[in-house]
């Protein structure tokens, strides 16, 4: 692929623009007690641009989550997931997904 030198604006457009990309693909999702979803981000997300993502749960009991997005549905109520991710630039954008377990 070729390379192309970018002005300090140019990069910082670019650097929004992927960015904006760093969204879940659902803001809320119900899943029964016991079964498994994931977080999954929106199809505009270039993987290539990600570093790493890390994931934390505001209820524990309600709902878990492993390294890989994986949720897993404890009791009934309602907990926030947020996922961190960090780009290959160092930038980093938390996004949250609503977890309703029923």
């Amino acid at each position: 692929s070729d390379y192309k030198l970018l002005t300090t604006k140019e990069a910082a457009k670019l650097e929004k623009e992927v960015l904006k990309t760093v969204a879940p693909k659902k803001s809320k999702v119900s899943v029964k007690k016991g079964k498994t979803t994931s977080f999954t981000f929106s199809s505009k997300l270039n993987q290539n641009n990600v570093k790493k993502i890390t994931y934390k749960t505001t209820k524990k009991s309600v709902v878990s989550i492993n390294k890989n997005g994986k949720i897993t549905a404890g009791k009934k109520g309602t907990a926030i997931v947020k996922a961190t991710v960090t780009l290959k630039n160092g930038k980093t954008k938390t996004v949250i997904m609503k977890i309703t377990v029923k």
